[in-house]
């Protein structure tokens, strides 16, 4: 299928990480959601450009898998891929290995893959994706970019995160405590049990959106938290996540535990602090709930670094300039 002459392509965007999905579905472009939106509503409001495949949201759609996706685009009155004369989608935007398994079978159409981890596929369903026409890759992680380049012998772009630098703003770390965001942080994070020695006597609150023990924290909830929460501490499987871009943005003081390129986003002695060992990662949280003045000069670094970096318009211009060479 081509994109309509004169007309932004239309994008069907396939189910992902709820707090990726919503700055992913702010591209701009005309977004039409496989599913509906309101099985996040405790996460992130609905973006204007996003159109809701089904009409209603309803429990049983939070245990989909990849037979009622599949169920979905067989659906004449969704379908993938449908022909030109219908005027229904451009271009399947993918995420995650079972997703790019759905759309494999699909031979017509075109699949852009925003890949994050490496891990996601295996060896031989790379070299496959990448020899395919109607698939291209981009990633929105220097690591996995430097990886392609240097085991596949392929260059794809990067497009690093952008947010909304008016809605994440106004940090004041009133209350002296270290922050993190991770969901099943205890399975994905590098360091958890250092993490877990790291605070001990330290005020401290982890935020786990699929913890069933824990209450959930909505949208405004979690920016509150960042603008008044004193440090932001920083652990995952990948050099970043959405929330460490988040608390740059809103202006945060950062501490992290060494992870390959971390050192993109925290620089250890201008917006944060870098460290090997639970007392090390004590210390500096340590002295950021101490040292105000000294939490403020690095939050304002984080802020700046964001601002250069991070933007949402340089990430809209990038992810519109891709699609539409893609689709058009």
């Amino acid at each position: 299928m081509t994109t309509r002459p004169g007309k932004d392509p239309r994008v069907l965007i396939i189910p992902t990480h709820p707090g990726v999905q919503y700055h992913f579905c702010r591209v701009g472009l005309p977004t039409y959601f496989l599913g509906h939106w309101d099985q996040f509503q405790y996460w992130r409001p609905q973006p204007s450009n996003v159109h809701n495949v089904l009409p209603k949201f309803d429990d049983s759609q939070l245990d989909y898998g990849p037979a009622q996706y599949t169920a979905l685009l067989d659906d004449p009155s969704i379908g993938w891929p449908r022909d030109a004369a219908t005027e229904n989608y451009d271009l399947a935007w993918l995420m995650f290995n079972w997703q790019y398994k759905l759309f494999r079978d699909r031979p017509a159409g075109k699949k852009l893959y925003r890949v994050s981890k490496v891990a996601e596929l295996e060896p031989h369903e790379w070299d496959e994706m990448l020899s395919r026409e109607d698939f291209t890759v981009v990633s929105f992680y220097a690591n996995t970019v430097k990886w392609l380049h240097e085991e596949k012998g392929v260059d794809v772009p990067y497009v690093p995160l952008g947010l909304d630098s008016a809605a994440y703003s106004g940090w004041t770390g009133e209350n002296a405590r270290v922050l993190s965001i991770i969901h099943s942080y205890r399975e994905r994070g590098w360091h958890f049990r250092a993490y877990q020695e790291a605070m001990k006597d330290v005020p401290h609150l982890h935020v786990d959106h699929l913890d069933p023990d824990q209450e959930k924290y909505s949208y405004d909830d979690l920016q509150a938290l960042l603008k008044s929460s004193r440090v932001y501490l920083h652990d995952g499987e990948q050099e970043y996540t959405i929330t460490l871009i988040e608390a740059m943005m809103t202006g945060m003081p950062l501490v992290s535990f060494r992870l390959p390129g971390i050192e993109r986003y925290v620089v250890h002695g201008k917006n944060g602090f870098v460290g090997d060992t639970a007392a090390e990662i004590r210390e500096h949280c340590r002295a950021l709930l101490s040292d105000r003045d000294l939490a403020e000069r690095m939050g304002r670094e984080s802020r700046t670094m964001a601002l250069a970096e991070y933007d949402e318009t340089r990430w809209r211009n990038d992810w519109q300039r891709i699609i539409r060479a893609f689709a058009g």
